[in-house]
């Protein structure tokens, strides 16, 4: 008992420790120097940067809902950090079901697992403390209700970004006095001076990121696919809600951009033979170990694009910061009415040459599971294969491997 708590206080302090980020670097780039994966080996870099940052504390830690615009933290000059992220990779290396179950006690089942996962991260003392929590209202209401406990727990400000409904010139303004309101508390609360200046440089970095995006959306339009759709749910999601505003942000789409461009060029495909092309709907898969995508591989059936991925919002101007966020928390495809969501599928149905859908619904998430039985009738009625695929993002436990693979081949069988 008393060798398990020393070996539990161990690996706290290496996790709590900047030094762990810094050591791990060098390690990593040296384990991967055989893996010609350039886009991954940046998320893995921005990662480790990400962490060693916020438990260095050389800068106020802010801790962000994914859905909150992270150019403001770039911008501010504060150090983002984005639990639900994290609660994501803590899944991929197979280490959710503790945290979770440790925050089963004190939270229902019924909420989503990633903010357990993180929760139970929380109770046992393994995410940096934060110095302001900000959250949104918009696509995730429980998150808001997630990160104003944590603002209790932590007995730091919360501050939030209420979204309206409907889009327009007057929730435009509506958004963006709120943006400028949030800067203006968030400097006093945290001793910042604003630099205007600098908050301009987020968004240019934006703007280039996002020009890399369009790009990259283009070009996974070729056939056959050459981006695996299990890749464009993990690495590529995350850089889009974490990076955007940073020179890491923009590292990572060129780089990604360039990778992309070769393959086309040489009409590569991801897969060894390309028969069908899906669209995978909802903004997450499951990371944990599973075989959806191998089952879909050995179906010869490409993952071809994701809607977590449609670029939704224009380019930001740089000289109107909080106008341009406004603008594109607004334009946001998966908030206000279904019929904004429904047309963005057409498109991405229309534009990557889909043969059939997945709609992914997570455990919890209201706003994955709502529409998914009206996006399937808009579907169908245009003649395409589609199927719910109930699952979990974070728990493994809520996850059927079983039934997944009856409805994955019942879609081939459509299909075929």
């Amino acid at each position: 008992m008393e060798n398990e708590r020393g070996r539990e206080k161990l690996i706290k302090w290496a996790v709590k420790s900047p030094l762990t980020y810094r050591l791990l670097r060098p390690v990593l780039d040296l384990l991967t120097r055989k893996n010609d994966n350039e886009p991954f080996k940046i998320w893995v870099r921005f990662l480790l940067d990400a962490m060693n940052n916020s438990y260095a504390r050389k800068q106020p830690v802010v801790w962000m809902s994914a859905f909150t615009p992270s150019e403001i933290a770039y911008g501010m000059g504060y150090v983002p950090f984005m639990p639900e992220i994290i609660a994501s990779v803590v899944t991929y290396l197979g280490k959710s079901k503790g945290p979770i179950a440790l925050a089963n006690a004190y939270a229902s089942s019924d909420l989503c697992s990633f903010h357990r996962c993180a929760l139970g991260l929380v109770m046992e003392d393994y995410l940096p403390k934060p110095d302001l929590i900000i959250s949104s209202s918009y696509l995730c209401e429980g998150a808001n209700k997630f990160f104003h406990y944590l603002a209790s727990y932590y007995r730091c400000p919360h501050l939030m970004v209420d979204a309206p409904y409907r889009g327009g010139s007057a929730a435009k303004k509506y958004v963006a006095d709120q943006l400028k309101e949030l800067v203006d508390k968030s400097s006093r609360l945290l001793g910042l001076v604003p630099d205007m200046s600098v908050m301009s440089q987020a968004l240019e970095l934006s703007n280039k990121a996002r020009a890399y995006i369009a790009e990259i959306n283009r070009l996974r339009r070729s056939r056959p696919s050459p981006f695996p759709g299990s890749e464009g749910l993990s690495y590529l999601a995350g850089m889009v809600f974490y990076s955007l505003g940073s020179k890491w942000g923009v590292d990572f789409f060129k780089t990604l951009h360039l990778s992309l461009e070769q393959k086309v060029a040489k009409g590569e495909g991801y897969l060894p033979e390309e028969k069908y092309r899906l669209l995978w709907l909802h903004h997450i898969r499951p990371y944990y170990k599973n075989e959806i995508f191998k089952i879909l591989e050995e179906k010869k059936a490409a993952v071809s694009f994701e809607e977590t991925n449609y670029l939704y919002w224009p380019a930001l101007e740089p000289s109107k910061p909080y106008e341009s966020l406004a603008d594109k928390i607004i334009s946001n495809i998966w908030a206000g009415s279904l019929e904004r969501r429904v047309h963005a599928i057409e498109e991405m149905v229309e534009e990557y040459d889909i043969d059939g859908v997945i709609h992914f619904s997570h455990w919890g998430c209201r706003q994955s599971c709502g529409g998914a039985a009206v996006v399937g009738d808009v579907l169908k009625q245009k003649g395409l294969p589609y199927i719910v695929l109930p699952g979990d993002g974070a728990d493994p436990d809520n996850f059927s491997p079983g039934q997944t693979r009856t409805r994955l081949e019942a879609l081939i069988e459509m299909l075929g």
